[in-house]
């Protein structure tokens, strides 16, 4: 089953309709010849994606060079765990191949970190209707298309090369050895002897050493001492020669000097990693947030953390919780089971898995047909499909990590009578709760979350410890805070009746004496001694030798978190700006209006009356009502012109010598000339097809190309000429129709803007509302300043150098005291961000807020140097109409520096809204 791609995979990869990373990386590196040209492509392709605002970032060319000296382009995507980058990886094959390689049938080496991995993702892969196949054969038939185990690739003919797409899955272990005498892959092979027929000699082959010939007896029979320095015939060297395209899943393990030789050897064309968690060298050229996967519905958030005294007692919420949320699916319109995973200790622990399986039947009479155990030794979840209607299994005991790649979107409840002891081991349980059931949203709010029954010391030290393991899993840090929260008293409160603010927040954490005393010092009245036994959310030991554990109350101010850090000890500087930030974190989580839930108003957008009904109006709606006519418009192309091609070079012999040197005129054959090569009807119907456009009607398009050629020839250009220079004449031809379809939307857009109210206008139809459980910022502010009026707990996508000018102003807004609450508007999120149209495309103000008298105030900060610009102007313009048609309701400002309004910002925004 194809699986439609979600909002954040489109942003990664690029679709027909949405800007990608990747699609526009590729488009610019082509053809780059070094790393400067790769860091342009790459910072174009992270602003296209990912916003206008965002600051260059270092491209570091980690492959090693071509023997021809070009960069390879290497770059990462970064996605939390339960994101669907295989999927995406799938995908991406195609963007790599067509927009870089150039090519229609590429050869892509897929590296994994473990044979568990490698045979899941090649099964995947190869099996009919898995979502990964399907990806795969929407770009390629099955009949060129050839996925297969890198054991297997002696299978691979040499027809196979040219005329199939080739994926070959392995695992990095298989390449990354010192001594290539010891691996198969690269070994001499007699069967690949049909692949280096006609293959020149080439530098980057490895040739058959003393080594290999001393490792295999058979190699020495078949060559001799005559085979030293010859190229091998091994599958290597047969992906040298074809320069594959390379998959790296879970990229940030794959570094080092060794890594990099692998690359020199088998000389990749290009290089595209897929992790949650990026090392600091890596390329990162998209990011999707945990909090993007839970707006998509890809992930079950936020964690309700339950920790308990004993096992007993999490065994018994655990059952409760699975019990409670089986009841809740009952309602779902799709199949959903609950499943429990429970990890019981080893076998020479208080609670192995026979006890544990024991006290599941005696003390919560459960049935031992809805039990399974999963361990090295007892296998009950082989062979069984959970997601069946028939099976029974409710219960599943493992002991440690479940085995690589099993996964089921029924897991809901996560439960250890361990005392957390395995970070990696309860990392890998924990993914298994997270994905959401079908990738949607459930109707019971229940069902949109995963729980976590614990045995820790203290609510502290567990919330920590799961922190942590979500930032392992690729979480930011902020991420992980808020979205781990304790469990109150009923676990699954759907209520969205706003809650008065409760006793502010508090945190307990473990720190050494002297940081405890420096605490108390900087601030006195937020930090007090804790009681003996802590309750709460943030723990950690920074000196184990003598712990003080100190309660911290409330959102403590910037400034005295700067004073702390900076008395601390050196060495215990870092973990406590942590445990702060974490505290931070959660207090803002639980003062933010939208975790009590406090809704936002909803703000009326702009519509247009079509045929009798009121229609928003987007991009989509002013395509339609844009009826682009050729008839009448210009059919030159001024950026193309006839060029004279390179002069062929001469090879010859003259005096018994070879001689090579460019081409004499009077020898040159001129292929541009006239038009007896080709025919008129010919070329306009492949350039009819290259640059075809749904808002065009093919009668016009046709009649326009035919008078682009006219012009054309009144120019000079043959028609031989034009066939020969194709692509070039094809991208002119595309750039020319955008700009003419641009022009004829903007008059539309305008005139319907000035045609008034009778036109556009605002009703209560069509509103927008900010949703309170989905803010998908791909960063969060992380800044010295406490926003106290921001919707959400934290800003998104907002610089954290409180200098910057966009910052600045989000700083002033927050301080007005005319505002009640405001949020920082998401760029490029339709359905979560509020928007304005314009004649191209959507307008994201940077601001929006309510104001305490009721109304509506949007705010767009514009630096000196675009604040008159042409799309500044346009923005402007829709924001006042926008703002007229609301009698009132709503104020709209566009606000820049002070120099260029010769008044501070703060004066700007106050004479907006009339203060």
């Amino acid at each position: 089953m194809a699986l439609e791609l979600k909002d954040y995979q489109k942003k990664a990869l690029g679709t027909p309709d949405v800007t990608g990373a990747l699609d526009v990386f590729f488009t610019q590196a082509r053809g780059a010849s070094d790393g400067a040209a790769l860091q342009m492509a790459y910072n174009a392709a992270r602003r296209a994606a990912m916003g206008e605002n965002l600051r260059d970032l270092p491209y570091r060319p980690l492959a090693p060079a071509t023997d021809e000296g070009h960069s390879v382009p290497q770059v990462c995507i970064r996605i939390p765990t339960g994101g669907g980058k295989t999927l995406m990886a799938a995908h991406a094959i195609d963007r790599a191949a067509r927009l870089y390689v150039g090519t229609a049938t590429p050869v892509v080496l897929w590296l994994v970190p473990t044979n568990t991995i490698r045979t899941q993702t090649r099964d995947a892969l190869l099996k009919p209707g898995h979502p990964y196949r399907e990806a795969l054969l929407a770009y390629w038939p099955a009949d060129r298309l050839a996925v297969i185990d890198i054991a297997d690739c002696a299978q691979l003919r040499a027809q196979d090369f040219g005329s199939k797409t080739i994926v070959i899955v392995a695992t990095r272990q298989t390449l990354q050895v010192e001594n290539t005498a010891s691996r198969d892959v690269y070994a001499y092979k007699e069967d690949f002897e049909p692949h280096f027929s006609g293959v020149a000699d080439q530098a980057y082959f490895e040739r058959v050493s003393q080594a290999d010939l001393d490792a295999n007896a058979s190699l020495r029979k078949l060559l001799g001492a005559a085979g030293m320095g010859k190229v091998k015939r091994s599958f290597a060297n047969l992906l040298a020669c074809h320069r594959p395209i390379v998959m790296v899943d879970e990229a940030h393990n794959a570094r080092g000097d060794l890594s990099y030789e692998v690359f020199r050897r088998i000389r990749p064309a290009c290089v595209i990693e897929w992790t949650a968690t990026p090392a600091r060298d890596q390329n990162v050229l998209y990011h999707v947030s945990a909090q993007e996967l839970k707006a998509e519905n890809m992930i079950k958030l936020p964690i309700v953390l339950s920790p308990h005294p004993n096992w007993q007692e999490a065994v018994r919420d655990a059952v409760l919780s699975r019990e409670r949320l089986a009841v809740s699916a009952l309602d779902e319109t799709e199949y959903v089971r609950p499943i429990a995973l429970l990890q019981a200790d080893a076998i020479n622990g208080e609670v192995p898995v026979d006890a544990l399986k024991q006290h599941l039947m005696t003390v919560h009479n459960i049935e031992e047909r809805r039990i399974a155990v999963a361990t090295g030794t007892q296998r009950g979840l082989d062979g069984v499909n959970l997601f069946d209607q028939d099976c029974a299994i409710d219960f599943v005991i493992t002991v440690e990590a479940l085995k690589e790649g099993w996964d089921c979107s029924f897991a809901y409840v996560f439960c250890t009578v361990q005392n957390i002891r395995s970070a990696k081991d309860m990392e890998q349980l924990l993914g298994r709760v997270l994905r959401l059931p079908y990738a949607k949203k459930r109707k019971a709010e229940a069902l949109n979350r995963a729980y976590a029954h614990v045995c820790g010391p203290s609510t502290a030290a567990v919330a920590n410890q799961l922190t942590d393991r979500l930032v392992a899993m690729g979480f930011e840090e902020m991420e992980a805070a808020s979205f781990v929260q304790v469990s109150q008293d009923d676990l699954f409160n759907d209520s969205q009746v706003a809650r008065p603010l409760a006793p502010p927040p508090q945190s307990e954490v473990e720190v050494s004496a002297s940081v405890a005393e420096i605490l108390r010092a900087a601030m006195p009245e937020f930090v007090r001694a804790a009681p003996t036994s802590p309750t709460s959310a943030t723990s950690a030991v920074l000196e184990p030798a003598t712990p003080n554990v100190v309660t911290l109350t409330g959102l403590l101010p910037a400034a005295a978190i700067e004073a702390a850090l900076a008395a601390a000890p050196k060495k215990e500087r870092e973990e406590l700006s942590r445990l702060l930030e974490r505290h931070q974190t959660r207090t803002l989580a639980a003062l933010a209006p939208s975790q009590r839930g406090v809704q936002f108003g909803a703000l009326p957008q702009l519509v247009v009356p079509v045929q009798g009904e009121l229609l928003l109006l987007e991009p989509a709606l002013l395509t339609e009502l844009a009826e682009v006519r050729l008839a009448t418009a210009a059919a030159d192309l001024p950026d193309f012109a006839r060029t004279e091609d390179d002069k062929p070079y001469l090879i010859d012999i003259a005096r018994g010598q070879l001689r090579i040197e460019q081409d004499r005129t009077q020898y040159t054959l001129d292929l541009n000339a006239g038009a007896d090569a080709v025919r008129r009807e010919d070329v306009i119907r492949e350039l009819d097809r290259r640059v075809r456009r749904d808002d065009v009607l093919q009668p016009d398009m046709i009649a326009w190309l035919g008078r682009v050629l006219d012009g054309l020839a009144a120019r000079g250009v043959e028609l031989n000429y034009v066939a020969r220079h194709i692509n070039q004449l094809s991208e002119t031809v595309a750039k020319r129709m955008d700009a003419l379809v641009k022009s004829q939307r903007t008059c539309i857009f305008q005139r319907s803007l000035v045609d008034g109210p009778e036109q556009v206008r605002l009703t209560d139809v069509h509103q927008f509302r900010f949703d309170a459980r989905n803010y998908p910022a791909r960063w969060l502010f992380n800044g010295r300043y406490n926003f106290e009026k921001h919707y959400y707990p934290r800003p998104g996508e907002l610089d954290d150098d409180l200098m910057q000018e966009e910052t600045a102003c989000a700083i002033e807004l927050d301080r007005m005291s005319q505002v009640e609450r405001w949020v920082r508007n998401l760029e490029r999120q339709p359905e979560r961000a509020f928007w304005l149209p314009t004649s191209s495309d959507r307008f994201y103000p940077d601001f929006v807020a309510e104001l305490k008298d009721g109304r509506f105030f949007v705010l767009e900060y514009k630096g000196g140097d675009r604040y008159s610009n042409d799309d500044s102007r346009e923005k402007r313009d829709i924001g006042a109409v926008w703002a007229a048609a609301s009698n009132g309701r709503c104020v709209f400002a566009m606000v820049t520096d002070a120099k260029t309004a010769a008044t501070s910002v703060a004066a700007q925004l106050r004479k907006a809204i009339g203060a």
